[in-house]
């Protein structure tokens, strides 16, 4: 667990800077997932809009119009435009600069739940529908990346804390 400390009880001390690299591959991450998960959305919607080859394991189609394109009758690039979304909002340097402890939160289990929901939806390419959508496993690596990112961030915080 981290405290954070104040020069007196009413002057929180400002979050650690982080280094210009991770603002700056956060926000890459962020909008390359976001970019991609809007066109995902829109093929989603207008299945000829669809750009991808189809071979024996590559068929973004077969992925993308299976019973597991959506869940609870949630289309899945509705969920990923969320997700991304809600990174962008958490990356923002004035949530970055925060000291408030949800934000800091907020942006480890966003990806936390990210992560879950690739291993879910790599599972069912894999196993189930034996075929792998390229659009979707950009999603699936931006994701994991951020993850790694966020997780790396902890962990320094952690340490400065100390």
């Amino acid at each position: 667990m981290t405290r954070e400390t104040t020069v007196d009880e009413r002057t929180p001390v400002a979050a650690p800077s982080r280094p210009r690299w991770w603002q700056a591959t956060a926000w890459v991450l962020t909008l390359t997932g976001l970019g991609i998960s809007v066109y995902l959305t829109v093929t989603h919607y207008e299945e000829s809009a669809l750009l991808c080859s189809a071979s024996s394991s590559v068929d973004c189609r077969a992925v993308t119009t299976s019973e597991y394109a959506e869940l609870l009758g949630i289309p899945m690039p509705l969920l990923g435009l969320a997700f991304f979304i809600g990174m962008a909002v958490l990356i923002t340097p004035w949530a970055l600069r925060s000291t408030w402890p949800p934000l800091r939160w907020g942006r480890l289990a966003a990806t936390a739940v990210g992560v879950l929901m690739v291993v879910y939806l790599v599972a069912v390419e894999v196993a189930i529908l034996h075929k792998i959508c390229l659009w979707c496993t950009g999603v699936h690596v931006v994701t994991i990346l951020l993850f790694i990112l966020v997780l790396f961030d902890d962990i320094r915080r952690i340490g400065l804390d100390d």
